[in-house]
């Protein structure tokens, strides 16, 4: 499809109905808009997309780089008429393009579940490389507490941060770490403060704030759709729906690699059968001395029973 040099870059910042809301740098405007403002700033677009990208089957997935022509700049309106190629995509939340995965957890209100947790770190692992922890809400806890977990989620080969919008503790360090990523994407369960820390990043989102459940103490879901806020600099954070038993569909005999303490292990040396599923098999050389050792055994049995590779994640 034709580039058009006079269509401008953009970032799909979210779906809003039929329409498409489009970020783009703010000094790629300058001649085109009479707006005092400063340089670093960004615009936003209204925009709907051509027709072709629909017969020729284009989806158009927030965190998608478009480029977008026949801009309106009186009522901030535009078309995409070409999205530039995927280095990444999340399926469930949909989202594309993005390089780090922040596995979100309170330490308390609702209670850290290490089960559930584990869960959502399998399934950042097979969407992403980078995966980390952010432990909010680390007010609710002593320093010596806060410092266990630090330690129990590095000895599981993970960085963590932990933060508190209370107290404003480790935020200069979580910041410092998006602002070196393009964009980082924010999933857990819901309740956990995954809104709460982007309105704190981003006074100006104002993200609607859900309380917990009385009887469950669970989040309720206050987050709908994805969608995602500059911090400035070319970084973007992206906050994501809640979910609290989060599933997935892997061949069993890949979950070995979606776990630092299995990788760590097979770095140098290999079992001695290619399709060693690292349950005692004869030849495995991965130890059982690891804490997540039975949540790794019961995420391969749970796989080996209901496997579909047609709708593999």
């Amino acid at each position: 499809m034709g580039i058009n040099k006079k269509d401008l870059k953009g970032t799909v910042v979210a779906l809003k109905a039929n329409f498409l809301i489009v970020e783009i740098e703010f000094s790629q405007a300058l001649l085109k808009i009479n707006k005092e403002t400063n340089p670093s700033e960004t615009v936003r677009l209204i925009c709907t997309k051509r027709n072709k990208l629909s017969y020729n089957g284009y989806s158009i997935l927030v965190g998608d780089i478009v480029l977008v022509g026949e801009i309106d700049w009186v009522n901030y309106r535009g078309v995409i008429n070409s999205v530039k190629p995927r280095i990444s995509i999340l399926k469930r939340p949909s989202i594309a393009n993005f390089t780090d995965l922040f596995v979100v957890i309170s330490l308390n209100d609702p209670l850290i579940n290490l089960n559930q947790l584990s869960r959502f770190l399998v399934k950042a692992e097979y969407s992403s490389n980078n995966v980390n922890i952010i432990l909010t809400k680390s007010d609710l806890g002593t320093e010596v507490i806060v410092e266990e977990y630090i330690e129990r989620f590095q000895s599981w080969g993970y960085n963590i941060f932990p933060v508190s919008i209370i107290n404003g503790h480790g935020f200069n360090q979580l910041l410092d770490k998006f602002r070196l990523v393009k964009l980082s994407v924010l999933c857990g369960p819901s309740g956990v403060g995954k809104s709460s820390l982007i309105n704190y990043l981003v006074p100006a989102t104002s993200i609607p704030v859900g309380d917990l459940s009385r009887k469950s103490r669970r989040g309720k879901h206050t987050t709908r759709h994805v969608e995602i806020f500059s911090l400035g600099e070319g970084s973007f954070i992206a906050d994501t729906p809640g979910f609290n038993h989060p599933g997935f569909n892997i061949n069993p005999y890949s979950l070995g690699k979606l776990f630092p303490e299995v990788r760590s292990q097979l770095q140098n040396k290999n079992c001695k059968f290619r399709n060693c599923l690292h349950l005692e098999e004869p030849g495995c050389i991965v130890s059982r001395n690891w804490e997540r050792y039975d949540q790794y055994r019961n995420c391969v049995k749970e796989m080996i029973n209901s496997y579909h590779p047609s709708q593999e994640d």
